[in-house]
């Protein structure tokens, strides 16, 4: 069965090394919460959520291939809306998992509509010919 939880210290190396085998170059912070996925005692799944001063933005969202498409991914992001308290969260996901990040509240926002932060590093990307979009997800009643 596999296990959601929150990463401890002792997981760090462990959770680069992941990255590194997903080819996500995202380096890990002691502020970011970090949730991972274990089968067996092997990582499977991580997301990081990173902290600013009011809102969260959600970075790393990574699982291994021979285990996407088996509600791995979906069981990671619940655990971070679980984490989020109320507060607003942003990601810049690929285009093509747009529908992923919906089925949990998220929805496409603008450049204009996101902290500059956010909007300097998706243009970033943009410059860089990736594939992605803005999202958010704010706060439920």
């Amino acid at each position: 069965m596999t296990e959601i939880r929150r990463a401890r210290l002792l997981d760090i190396e462990s959770i680069r090394a992941f990255y590194k085998q997903c080819g996500y170059g995202g380096d890990l912070s002691e502020e970011a919460l970090t949730l991972m996925a274990q089968l067996e005692g092997q990582i499977i799944g991580a997301v990081r959520l990173c902290p600013n001063i009011d809102f969260f933005t959600l970075r790393g969202m990574q699982v291994l291939a021979p285990f996407q498409r088996q509600g791995i991914g979906t069981r990671l992001l619940q655990a971070c809306i679980d984490q989020l308290a109320g507060q607003v969260c942003y990601c810049i996901p690929w285009q093509h998992l747009k529908s992923f990040y919906q089925q949990l509240g998220f929805r496409e926002v603008s450049p204009n509509e996101v902290p500059n932060l956010l909007s300097e590093r998706f243009n970033n990307y943009i410059s860089r010919n990736m594939n992605v979009i803005l999202m958010h997800r704010l706060p439920t009643a």
